[in-house]
C-alpha cells in the first residue's frame, strides 16, 4: 500500500537514501567495492532556542550526508547523536551578557527549559574512535568522510586529533571531516547559533522542524534569555545590550529557499574536494 508520502513500498535506497541501516549486506559490500567510501554524520542533541528542533545539528549533518551519498552512491552510517562542549571562557561569557565568573557549558544557558545532551570530551573521542575503527578495520571501507554538525572548538579539536591518528602513514588520507550545509563563503564569515541561517537550513532539509511562533512576536532577543546568538557575538563583538542582531533574527530573515541554496553550494564544494583528493586517485 502507498505510504503517507505516496511512494508505495519503495525502500529508502530506491528513493536515493543510502542509510546503511536500511541496506542489505550485499548492497553495502557492492558499494564498498565500487568506491570504498562511507560517510559518518554526527552531532549532539542540543538546545537551539525554543523555535528549533533539538536535533538541529544532527539533522543538518544527516541531510548533508544523504545528499553526498546520492552523489557518490555510497552508504552513510546511521547518524550518531554524539557531541561535546566545554565551559565558556570569561571573555565569551561577557560577550554573551553573563558575568565573567559564571559557569556556562556550551549553549546550556540557565533559562533554557531542557539541557543539551553533551558527552564528556573523552567519551565523545572514544565513541568516534571506535566507530572509525569499525568502518575502516572491521567493515573494510577505505575512506571515511565525517559530516560534523557541531561547531564547538573542543569537538573540532577531537576530530582533528582523530584524523591525524587514523591518517598517520597513509597517503591520501583515510579520514577527513567537513561541516554540513555551510559553504566556504559562509564559514569565512560569522555563523550564529539558532539564528536565521540555521533556521533557514533546517526548514529547507526537514520541513516542520522550525516553529517561529515559539519566539516573541516583537522585541529584541536577548542572548541570555533564548540562547540564540549571532556570529559576531561569538567573535566577542556583541551588541551594546547583548541582543541578537537584526540581520540574523529568524523572525525577519527566515528563508528556507536561501537555506537550500547554501546547502547545495556547500555540497558541490565538498563533492569537488572529495573527487580531487580521493576519487581521482583510486575510486571510479
Amino acid at each position: 500500500m502507498p505510504d503517507a508520502n505516496g511512494t508505495g513500498n519503495k525502500r529508502p535506497i530506491e528513493q536515493g537514501d543510502w542509510n546503511m541501516a536500511f541496506l542489505f549486506p550485499q548492497e553495502v559490500a557492492a558499494a564498498r567495492e565500487r568506491n570504498g567510501l562511507v560517510l559518518l554524520p554526527l552531532a549532539p542533541l542540543e538546545w537551539h532556542g525554543p523555535h528549533l528542533a533539538m536535533g538541529c545539528d544532527n539533522l543538518l549533518a544527516h541531510a548533508f550526508a544523504r545528499r553526498l551519498a546520492r552523489e557518490f552512491q555510497c552508504p552513510y552510517f546511521p547518524p550518531l547523536f554524539v557531541g561535546t562542549e566545554r565551559e565558556r571562557n570569561p571573555n565569551m561569557l561577557e560577550s554573551l551578557g553573563f558575568s565573567r565568573d559564571a559557569f556556562i557549558e556550551g549553549m546550556d544557558f540557565p533559562k533554557n527549559s531542557v539541557a543539551s545532551a553533551y558527552f564528556r570530551e573523552e567519551v565523545f573521542a572514544a565513541v568516534v574512535r571506535d566507530t572509525l575503527h569499525i568502518l575502516l578495520a572491521r567493515m573494510r571501507f577505505r575512506r571515511v568522510l565525517i559530516v560534523n554538525g557541531h561547531g564547538a572548538e573542543n569537538q573540532q579539536a577531537v576530530l582533528d586529533r582523530l584524523c591525524r591518528e587514523f591518517n598517520a602513514g597513509y597517503a591520501p588520507r583515510r579520514v577527513k571531516w567537513v561541516y554540513p550545509g555551510f559553504p566556504h563563503s559562509l564559514v569565512a564569515g560569522a555563523i550564529g547559533h539558532a539564528a536565521a541561517e540555521e533556521s533557514s537550513m533546517l526548514e529547507a532539509t526537514w520541513p516542520g522542524s522550525v516553529d517561529l511562533s515559539q519566539l516573541p512576536a516583537t522585541g529584541k532577543l536577548h542572548n541570555v534569555d533564548f540562547a540564540i546568538v549571532d556570529g559576531e557575538t561569538f567573535d566577542c563583538v556583541p551588541t551594546p545590550d547583548h541582543t541578537l542582531r537584526e540581520a540574523q533574527d529568524p523572525r525577519t530573515h527566515f528563508d528556507p529557499h536561501w537555506g537550500e541554496q547554501q546547502i547545495e553550494q556547500a555540497a558541490r564544494e565538498v563533492i569537488e574536494e572529495v573527487k580531487a583528493e580521493w576519487l581521482s586517485a583510486d575510486l571510479k
